[in-house]
């Protein structure tokens, strides 16, 4: 496989990227990197549960779970129960969210800046449509019994 290739699938130069940009915020607001990721997926709006966020970003429940109460504690999200399924609780970003995800919102978007220099709109099109098929093949050869 191509080592260039092989080494963008397996992220590690991008999460060493991602892990220094996101130092600030880690040590400012005593934050981990699956809350931050937890923080980003619900300023996203579409997703409200523990079990979105489990599926979407293939963390683990128990993860996700300490990461969440830990949120609440922090006084970052509230959880309201499902008016059909009590078992399944959505959860919402308070007011004091805001400061840190703005702050997210800003290292994004120099994360983004800084991985996509030099590269053109065509070549961004191209690359997600591609990052799209092989999630698609990812996800079939692990559904695979």
């Amino acid at each position: 496989m191509d080592t260039e290739f092989e080494a963008l699938l397996y992220g590690q130069q991008f999460k060493k990227l991602y892990e220094k940009m996101s130092n600030f915020i880690t040590v400012n607001y005593g934050l981990h990197k699956i809350e931050i990721e937890i923080l980003l997926f619900l300023k996203q709006g579409e997703w409200d549960t523990a079990r979105d966020i489990v599926e979407m970003k293939y963390f683990s429940k128990a993860h996700v779970s300490r990461a969440i109460e830990h949120l609440m504690e922090c006084g970052y999200l509230t959880g309201s129960p499902d008016a059909q399924d009590r078992r399944c609780v959505h959860l919402r970003l308070t007011g004091a969210a805001e400061p840190v995800c703005a702050e997210l919102a800003e290292l994004r978007k120099r994360l983004m800046e800084a991985i996509y220099r030099d590269i053109t709109e065509e070549e961004k099109r191209v690359m997600r449509q591609v990052a799209g098929k092989i999630a698609r093949n990812i996800d079939e050869e692990l559904a695979k019994g």
